[in-house]
């Protein structure tokens, strides 16, 4: 079954890039993504030795105070890896995944406190995911997945998470954040059949960033 692009997600976009005309900050972050696949074959059992890999992410863009003193918008666009790593004992086989995203985010992020010089906050974000490349090995044969109906599609992502952010000067801070997400399905079972196949990417990240005051 196709899946078409989030309207919601599109509509967020749109709404909080209109709030942000003069951006405060310009960011800049990287780190590590813990990624591995919610999946579950077209009988409804999952893979039993399916395990995570880890991978890079870099994203830059500006952030912007909306509506109230401590809610923050953000509008980025970045690069991302993801993948898994599996083998099926009873066959004799060995699979990986590998691929990457050029990805649009949006985010909303709230000050929850602030100790000292660290300023703690929640937050909240989604993107929009566009296939760059990506390769599946199954034992010693390599597959490309660039127009493969599984991977080559729009990949929305939802995230969650929580960080803190300490100014280094008047102009410049650094973050620190961790961030829970979940794809929506990227792939699943025809509704006319008994197929029920699904396939979600899930990914834990924690980056380090750097935010540049640009409101003087």
């Amino acid at each position: 079954m196709k899946q078409s692009p989030n309207l919601f997600l599109l509509a967020l976009i749109i709404c909080i890039s209109s709030f942000t005309t003069s951006a405060q900050e310009l960011y800049v972050a990287t780190g590590k993504t813990q990624s591995s696949f919610d999946y579950t074959n077209s009988k409804g059992q999952t893979l039993d030795n399916l395990q995570a890999s880890t991978h890079n992410f870099l994203e830059v863009g500006y952030k912007d105070q909306i509506f109230i003193k401590n809610l923050y918008s953000s509008l980025g666009i970045g690069y991302a890896s993801y993948g898994a790593i599996g083998s099926d004992n009873s066959a004799g086989n060995f699979m990986e995944w590998n691929v990457n995203y050029a990805e649009l985010k949006a985010g909303l992020e709230y000050t929850l406190f602030t100790i000292q010089d660290f300023s703690f906050y929640a937050k909240g974000a989604a993107s929009l995911g566009f296939l760059i490349q990506g390769t599946q090995t199954h034992n010693n044969a390599v597959i490309n997945l660039k127009n493969e109906d599984d991977f080559d599609k729009t990949l929305i992502n939802y995230r969650a998470g929580a960080g803190f952010v300490r100014p280094i000067s008047e102009t410049l801070s650094v973050s620190l954040e961790y961030m829970y997400g979940k794809s929506r399905t990227l792939k699943e079972g025809t509704v006319n059949t008994a197929d029920q196949e699904v396939l979600k990417i899930v990914s834990h990240n924690l980056s380090v960033g750097l935010l540049i005051n640009i409101s003087n």
